[in-house]
């Protein structure tokens, strides 16, 4: 093995793996999966998705990546139908195990109304809606497959610098021109844009960014500016922190770090995860976020 690289987002359904080894002709030609296993724990399955072969002056490699089980649900259509009052039971059975999905965690109180799956929609997508209509929270499909409907369940908070978890980098950044500061809201068929939703966030004092959504159509609703509001303030502040070894265990948990030069930064999660092996070592970078603002 010459290189690892496994990418974790709680905003990207599947994880990634990509290793590159010596070219060996024999893989390239019958590779269909990769697993991964960090001190005999299995994190990481997923079918293969590229193989490329390369050749230089300085010798020749094969390049392998994959993607986690989820992938499986961006890739596939769902039919479109409506459902009444589905439970989250129904929707693994129709949507999730056909792909091999084998385990969930979720309760058997179904969601009451009709749910409805439009033309064009995946199965992620229709998991998505579910456990936001029924759970108001974003799911997540671990490394190695399995469902969390309700998302990542609370834990401790990660506590990084002083006595604690050791970082060898920060970086803090305050974007705030991706902050979107009202969104305007046409409510009526035949009406104007005289609603308003404004951005609470404190770092929007003093600018102007405004967004029309029609609430009135039938692919957007007052929902839709809730997002772009929200993606915004998602958008516009982040930490990246560069430590040593793999803290791949850290996905979506609070955080706090405290720091000689930065100070105590709150109300932090992490967000993303990027771990890598080569010849330098083991390292990996976190990207957090706000959980509020």
């Amino acid at each position: 093995m010459l290189t690892v690289i496994m990418n974790s987002d709680i905003d990207v359904p599947a994880d990634d793996l990509t290793i590159t080894i010596p070219y060996n002709r024999e893989i390239s030609e019958n590779a269909d999966y990769m697993a991964a296993f960090l001190d005999e724990e299995l994190i990481f399955k997923g079918q293969i998705d590229e193989i490329v072969g390369i050749k230089t002056i300085d010798g020749a490699i094969t390049k392998i990546a994959a993607r986690s089980p989820a992938a499986a649900l961006l890739d596939n259509e769902a039919e479109p139908l409506t459902y009444i009052n589905p439970s989250a039971d129904f929707i693994f059975n129709r949507h999730l195990k056909p792909f091999g999905f084998e385990e969930y965690d979720a309760d058997d109180i179904p969601f009451f109304g009709t749910f409805k799956i439009d033309k064009g929609m995946t199965h992620w997508q229709v998991l998505r809606n579910f456990c936001i209509n029924r759970y108001r929270s974003e799911p997540r499909i671990t490394g190695t497959g399995k469902v969390l409907l309700r998302g990542i369940s609370a834990s401790e908070a990660v506590v990084f610098g002083a006595d604690n978890e050791n970082y060898i980098s920060i970086k803090e950044s305050k974007k705030r021109f991706k902050l979107i500061t009202e969104v305007r809201l046409k409510l009526t068929s035949f009406g104007t844009y005289n609603g308003s939703i404004k951005n609470e966030n404190p770092e929007c004092d003093g600018q102007s960014r405004v967004r029309f959504v029609n609430a009135a159509s039938d692919k957007t609703n007052i929902e839709t500016a809730d997002d772009i509001i929200r993606q915004s303030n998602s958008d516009s502040y982040s930490v990246v922190l560069e430590c040593l070894g793999c803290k791949l265990e850290n996905i979506g948990r609070s955080a706090l770090i405290e720091d000689d030069m930065f100070g105590k930064l709150e109300n932090l999660t992490v967000r993303k995860i990027r771990y890598t092996v080569g010849s330098d070592g083991e390292k990996t970078i976190l990207t957090l976020g706000k959980e509020r603002f």
